[in-house]
């Protein structure tokens, strides 16, 4: 990731004029002034060059610029050609092996690094990450941790990274130009400076959901050169922020100079506004200081830094506030630390570390870890796996109070530019989660008696449905048990007496349906059947669906609170499926023609805008009254009919118009990735997942 390399280095370079060179020489002049992305055209042209030397050092140059900008595929391409040179370097198997680790190729990784090994026995790198690709592997087949999406509406074609809450809103770190014509760049890249950029949910509160186009943070946030990542106090009245300025410039033998990350601090007023910025006491020009994270009364300070007398590249140290003034870092030890380089980290409420590491056991480049404090310590670090961490760098992790939840910053390509922001839910955690569930499984198997057994079908043709996931839950529990349909479409498990249960049932390309039972208080019996079949209807457009139990007062259109329940009904469905909507009124033939037309209107709106509130983008869904217009009998004007048959007429109704298929695969629940037998711990899902069955 481009941002890694400028977050663990760091090297702004102060660029004078100089007169035209040849190709390889302007690439080197470029390579030595860490302007990798300047260097690459440079070395292109001359990797072609009659000249034999300058070849061999094109493709090495190359190979080490892709490195370094975070092109893994053209780094894996020129290292394969470096690696044939006689003489080559050792290091460029690493390389090579880091480039193919990157990409997912771990079985030819794992050939690298173990040439590596071989040609350098001393280096401990070569051997450790041979054998990370071989346990890698034991973890490709895992069910995936949680739910991920792009936060595509505040990403750029740059590097977007390291959100952290702030007032309403999210504060985060980019790169993005604000003008094209603004040629201030920075060389390593080619993209702006870093600044701090803000952005708002469109639904106060709702994170999950879309956010809103972001703003340059105004006032004394942002100054020249870099600025970002930041953390806030608890109480929002300080700002910590890691910076370069001018004055932490140091120059070596070839008086180019590096500009190294500090951090500096500062109170803020009540608009955020203010600010003077005081340097961290620990603060170098000898080394780097960054990516503070503070514990919840703001008297202690986590931070990465690369100081002598670590245990790798950048370590974790923590400083605490005594006497007004931050006292001596101390290392988070070598349970945290490791040969590699240990940055970005996150503490939350107190109890659990977030970092990013590449020296633990992880799928490649940065992975994000977790570690909870005892009373000895930090514990062994925890891979947080995928799709939190991928082969590429993940870091910059946010999680909200819950630790379910948040975001954090990836490179892997299928984002909008260089570095993502990506929002997560539902975070499955290993540790104490991973005891209740396996001690719930364990209580289930021992009390349950009676065999349940229930039917999954397709709403229209009656089929019935294999491999359906029917998620079965007792209210009063913490364990959601997971069940798979066979071929007839059933589904059974053996359950308590005398309990209430819902079964929830999905399948990929439908809707879901639930139904709430409750089990006989007869102990002799030894079968039960669940009442209601599961009926999923499939997931496509111009499907229609009557919506039942909406009511409203007479000649009225304001939502009823007997009428939430069916509504909020819709809100999950159009949470759960990437689809659009819309949803009408109709009314029965009595009163005027204008006037049903009018409330039906009236009312379809009240609904859409209750539905829109709950979180549902507006442009998903659109409100239509159609009146009489479309009645479902024959009771027309002047034609008598029973109040039955004019209430089938009064009805809600709600029809897939789109189904949007770039988000399928984004942030989509999944029933697929559980699996039959599974007990998942009730906070594993979305809030109302239950909800609206219970009704």
């Amino acid at each position: 990731m481009k941002i890694k390399n400028i977050y663990l280095l760091f090297l702004l370079v102060a660029v004078s004029n100089f007169h035209v060179f040849s190709q390889i020489r302007k690439a080197n002049k470029y390579f030595e002034l860490y302007q990798y992305a300047e260097a690459i055209p440079y070395y292109l042209r001359s990797v072609e060059s009659s000249d034999k030397a300058d070849r061999i050092i094109s493709v090495q140059r190359l190979a080490d610029c892709y490195r370094l900008t975070s092109n893994f595929s053209e780094a894996r391409k020129w290292y394969g050609k470096a690696v044939l040179v006689n003489g080559a370097d050792p290091i460029n198997y690493y390389y090579l092996g880091q480039s193919l680790r990157s990409l997912g190729a771990y079985n030819e990784a794992a050939d690298a690094f173990q040439t590596f090994a071989k040609l350098l026995p001393d280096s401990l790198n070569g051997k450790q990450y041979y054998q990370f690709c071989v346990d890698i592997q034991k973890w490709l087949d895992l069910p995936e941790m949680a739910e991920v999406k792009n936060a595509r509406s505040i990403n750029s074609k740059y590097s977007d990274f390291c959100p952290v809450f702030y007032r309403d809103g999210l504060v985060f770190a980019s790169d993005r130009r604000e003008d094209m014509l603004d040629k201030d760049t920075y060389g390593w890249t080619n993209f702006g400076f870093l600044n701090l950029y803000c952005s708002e949910p469109e639904y106060s509160g709702n994170f999950w959901g879309a956010m809103g186009f972001p703003a340059r943070m105004e006032g004394n946030f942002n100054h020249s050169y870099h600025d970002g990542p930041v953390c806030f106090s608890p109480d929002l009245s300080s700002i910590y922020i890691t910076r370069t300025t001018k004055r932490n410039a140091k120059k070596d033998e070839g008086k180019i100079k590096t500009y190294l990350l500090q951090i500096y601090s500062a109170r803020l007023d009540k608009n955020g506004g203010g600010a003077k910025y005081s340097a961290f006491p620990f603060n170098s020009r000898e080394y780097s200081v960054a990516h503070p994270t503070l514990s919840a009364n703001g008297d202690k300070m986590i931070f990465s830094s690369d100081m002598p007398g670590g245990f790798g590249g950048s370590d974790l140290y923590m400083s605490s506030f005594v006497g007004g003034k931050w006292a001596e870092p101390v290392n988070l030890g070598e349970g945290v630390n490791t040969l590699g380089n240990e940055v970005f980290p996150f503490w939350a409420n107190d109890s659990v570390l977030f970092f990013s590491s590449e020296g633990h056991l992880g799928y490649g480049g940065l992975d994000i870890f977790q570690s909870a404090l005892s009373p000895d310590g930090w514990m062994e670090p925890e891979n947080l796996k995928m799709p939190i961490n991928s082969s590429y760098d993940d870091f910059g992790i946010l999680l909200n109070k819950d630790l379910d939840g948040g975001f954090f910053s990836s490179n892997r390509p299928e984002g909008e530019g260089s570095d993502d922001i990506y929002a997560f839910r539902n975070l499955k955690r290993a540790d104490k989660e991973k005891e209740q569930e396996e001690g719930l499984e364990r209580e289930l198997k021992e009390e349950t008696k009676l065999l349940v057994r229930g039917l999954v079908k397709d709403k229209k043709t009656k089929a019935p449905l294999e491999m359906a996931t029917v998620f079965v839950f007792n209210p009063g529990s913490e364990g959601v048990l997971v069940l798979k349909t066979k071929k007839d479409g059933s589904y059974e498990t053996p359950l308590d007496f005398d309990t209430p249960y819902v079964a929830k049932a999905m399948k990929n390309g439908f809707i879901y349906d639930c139904t709430f039972f409750r089990t006989p208080e007869n102990e002799t019996a030894t079968k039960f059947d669940v009442p209601q079949d599961l009926l999923l209807a499939k997931l496509e457009v111009d499907q229609v669906f009557t919506v039942e139990n909406i009511y409203y007062d007479l000649d009225k259109w304001f939502i009823r609170d007997d009428a939430r329940p069916p509504l909020d009904n819709l809100v999950q469905i159009m949470k759960q499926y990437p689809i659009q909507a819309e949803l009408s009124s109709h009314t029965d033939s009595r009163a005027s023609y204008a006037y049903n037309m009018e409330l039906s209107r009236k009312r379809a709106e009240s609904a859409v805008r209750y539905i829109i509130l709950q979180g549902v983008a507006p442009y998903r869904i659109t409100a239509k009254g159609y009146g009489e217009t479309k009645l479902v009998n024959r009771c027309a004007d002047g034609v008598a009919c029973t109040e039955e048959e004019h209430q089938a007429n009064r009805r809600t109704e709600f029809k897939i118009t789109a189904i949007d298929q770039k988000f399928i695969k984004q942030g989509q629940f999944d029933p697929d990735l559980f699996k039959e037998g599974d007990i998942v711990h009730i906070k594993m899902f979305d809030a109302d997942f239950f909800r609206n069955c219970l009704n």
